[in-house]
């Protein structure tokens, strides 16, 4: 649009300049998700909500006190959670209970006469970090652990390093663990950057070298304090020895291929790794660092109070890699060891070719998923064989710090039977109340265990701090391990789609909002883009649902709703703007109301050829009319004249072009679009007839006037022009011209009103007029037909009335 200044580059257009500010939020989008945590801060609450949105299982109440659940396929048959609930409290007395009682628990579950029919583990949540009171508790209970062969204990892994005096102790109940079961050491990555943990809280000696296996029962919180992520992986950090900063020389020789690193820790108590092999730059920079940044060591040599000497000290670390409970427990269920799996930090955990025990014949077979239920009769016939999926490896999708994303299932359970239950939850005290004794002969065959994974743990408030905030609220510790584990056996791992369908997904969605916003009114830019987003998000959660792949929503939810404000915000300062220049520019010479038309439907203002009716106008005699007055009586008549000659062109909707003394200049057709635009300038030529009539009768006779206007229509070129400076909305062409020339032959033919025979043309069958002549006009070769016109159509006649000039 053209300015009264100069034209705006197209660019600076909205319906351009808007796809520009797309691109821009789509950068600066981009750059905000790699550099910062806001988008991610953002995703990990639209993965609850997914989550949310999962149909578990299908609950239908069939009578007072009686449900039928219909399985999830995505659950393991094979998880078991044993729960300390009400029903055991009430049973056993307050907790903790005494030690001998989970040895009922254990038994009952090991003396079954097929064992084919046991339980392929049994995970014991419970700490055993501390003797009991009573040692003859503890030797039962260590006794019954032994009998078992497949029990499972918990590690704790600490933020804060032990105290001296029982590090060794601990340390020492970790490395029993170590040599029963194994670490892991097949490790690929930068595992000199993972979370570190100095201390940790493992079982006492005894117990671990009864166990079966261990694992390390730690999660992840992510920035709003919720439980997402399992460190499958979870870094021991054993402290070597410290040394002091000076005495580190090139020299200095650690066993990389040991797992060993230099450390140090800021004042803040931040560690910082150290680069190595050591050289004397490395060595610079961080005296550098540490004399600003780290905290000096005092040593007290004599014991006096007084410190002897003070120094900054780097610390050698030993880093020991544990699995989390659950790694331990599905590598159990897979019948593979520690030493079989690849672990490549940031990618995968690799399980090369797990296997399933199979109850019925007591062999190992290929690891197969049920991707398709088998269909039974009444009489329990299989009448539909199931669909079975071999896998030959699983890799899990783990991050830099090995934590695997925790796919959960459903909302937490119920402990009470026919209560909701996202996996199956049984009371301790069915297990632990009658265990059987020693003899053989009188074992059960079953317990309807062959081959699961037995989980135990608190299921009551009050029995332990084991509530932890998880998508779906407050949820036992036992039931996330439950999630963890059955994400695992199931190979049913969150993975985000390729980084290049997110990239894609954003492009697409925020230029086509752009486009949209830069171009459509403001309402239906805001409605569309809720439907693209609201699109977006039922989508990502149908493929989640169905797939467990995680399509990025918030980048592009938040870059098209950023995109659709700041293109209507520029849209409101540029259109303002606009609208006040086509107010300065049409508000003095065109109807108001047209203005406001023009504010909806901005014109074209740079050169431009349309089809226009022009009307010019000029009083006869007009020296002799102002003979005798005064100049300032001058500026008044013309004034009053002009008002209301102007009055009648703004009621007829035309643009007044300009005044040049006592001529007027004034066309219809521009800006605005006007199809009759030759009627409205007839019917405004005979309006005028009539004003001017009702102007003389309040002059006086020797200053009453006549004038003559002369009507043209046809192609003319409508255009600012001017100086860059002051412009004027003006006509050009020889049809222009031709009108004016045809007001000035008003004097040979005493007429008031000539239109040429292009303006006839266009409304003969709506007005009254008479044919003059064929005339030439200066500047013409081809003679003009010209008609006075008289009335219009439907006028009520007072325009034939004669104008008297006394």
């Amino acid at each position: 649009m053209a300015s009264t200044g100069k034209k705006r580059i197209k660019i600076l257009e909205a319906k351009y300049f808007g796809l520009l500010i797309g691109i821009m939020i789509l950068l600066l989008t981009i750059g905000v998700s790699e550099y910062t945590s806001i988008i991610n801060n953002m995703e990990i609450k639209i993965l609850d909500v997914h989550f949310r949105l999962k149909n578990t299982f299908l609950n239908e109440t069939i009578q007072e006190g009686v449900s039928f659940v219909e399985h999830n396929p995505d659950i393991s048959p094979d998880i078991l959670i044993v729960g300390i609930d009400f029903k055991t409290l009430t049973k056993f007395g307050k907790w903790p209970f005494p030690r001998y009682t989970h040895s009922y628990l254990i038994n009952t579950l090991s003396r079954i006469s097929n064992p084919n029919e046991r339980e392929r583990a049994l995970f014991m949540d419970i700490f055993f970090v501390e003797p009991d009171s009573k040692a003859i508790d503890d030797a039962i209970l260590i006794d019954s652990i032994k009998s078992s062969g497949r029990v499972f204990l918990e590690t704790i892994l600490d933020e804060v390093p032990p105290a001296a005096d029982t590090a060794k102790e601990l340390f020492t109940r970790q490395n029993v663990l170590y040599d029963n079961y194994g670490e892991i050491l097949n490790i690929i990555g930068d595992w000199e950057s993972m979370i570190s943990f100095p201390g940790i809280q493992a079982p006492l000696q005894p117990y671990a070298s009864a166990t079966r296996g261990y694992g390390h029962a730690n999660y992840l919180k992510d920035s709003d304090e919720i439980y997402r992520r399992q460190p499958l992986i979870g870094k021991f950090a054993e402290l070597i020895k410290e040394i002091k900063l000076d005495d580190l020389n090139e020299d200095f020789i650690i066993e990389k291929n040991n797992f060993q690193r230099l450390a140090w820790i800021d004042k803040d108590d931040i560690s910082h790794n150290i680069e190595y092999p050591l050289d004397y730059t490395i060595i610079e920079k961080l005296k550098s660092e540490m004399l600003v940044e780290a905290p000096l060591k005092t040593v007290d040599n004599n014991n006096d109070g007084t410190p002897d000497e003070s120094y900054h000290i780097v610390r050698l670390y030993k880093d020991n890699f544990l699995p989390a409970i659950t790694l331990a427990l599905a590598l159990e269920y897979f019948n593979k060891e520690l030493s079989d799996i690849e672990v490549s930090l940031g990618k995968y955990i690799f399980i090369p070719h797990p296997q399933y025990f199979n109850t019925e014949t007591g062999l190992w077979g290929p690891y197969q998923l049920t991707t398709k239920e088998p269909v039974y009769n009444d009489e329990g016939a299989i009448i539909e064989e199931g669909e079975y999926q071999v896998l030959n490896d699983i890799k899990i999708p783990i991050d830099e710090n090995g934590a695997m994303l925790v796919n959960f299932m459903g909302r937490p359970s119920f402990a009470t039977a026919g209560k909701r239950q996202t996996f199956p939850v049984r009371s301790y005290s069915g297990y632990a109340s009658n265990p059987p004794g020693e003899d053989p002969s009188k074992w059960p065959k079953t317990r309807a265990l062959g081959n699961k994974i037995v989980m135990v743990g608190a299921f009551a408030r009050g029995v332990a701090d084991d509530q932890k905030p998880t998508p779906f609220g407050l949820m036992y510790g036992v039931e996330i391990h439950a999630n963890a584990l059955n994400t695992i056996l199931m190979s049913n791992f969150i993975t985000n789609v390729p980084y290049i369908i997110d990239i894609l997904i954003l492009v697409l969605m925020v230029m086509v909002i752009s486009f949209i916003s830069s171009r459509l009114s403001t309402i239906w830019a805001f409605f569309i883009t809720i439907i693209v987003e609201i699109a977006l998000f039922i989508v990502s959660t149908m493929i989640f649902d169905s797939n467990a792949l995680l399509i990025n929503f918030s980048a592009p939810a938040l870059a098209t709703f950023l995109s659709l404000i700041a293109i209507i915000v520029y849209r409101i300062m540029t259109e303002e703007k606009d609208k006040k220049r086509i107010r300065h520019m049409f508000g003095t010479y065109v109807n108001p109301k047209v203005v406001d038309q023009l504010l909806e439907n901005p014109p074209e203002l740079g050169g431009l050829d349309k089809e226009i009716t022009v009307l010019f106008s000029d009083i006869r005699g007009f020296t002799r009319t102002s003979e005798g007055l005064s100049p300032q009586d001058l500026v008044k008549y013309i004034n009053k004249y002009l008002t209301a000659m102007t009055e009648v062109i703004d009621e007829d909707q035309g643009t007044l072009d300009k005044y040049v003394g006592d001529e007027i200049m004034a066309f219809w057709g521009a800006p605005m679009e006007q199809k009759d635009h030759a009627l409205r300038a007839c019917k405004s030529a005979v309006r005028q007839m009539e004003a001017l009539r009702n102007f003389n009768k309040t002059m006086p006779a020797e200053r009453q006037i006549d004038i003559g206007i002369g009507l043209n229509s046809g192609i003319m070129t409508v255009a600012n022009v001017g100086s860059t400076k002051r412009m004027n909305y003006t006509l050009m062409g020889d049809n222009v011209n031709l009108g004016a020339r045809l007001e000035g032959t008003n004097k040979v033919y005493r007429t008031n009103i000539i239109i040429s025979e292009n303006t006839y043309g266009l409304v003969k069958d709506q007005i009254i007029a008479r044919e003059l002549d064929n005339i030439r006009v200066k500047g013409k070769n081809k003679p003009v037909l010209i008609y006075e016109l008289i009335d219009f159509v439907g006028n009520d006649g007072k325009s034939t009335e004669p104008i008297t000039v006394k």
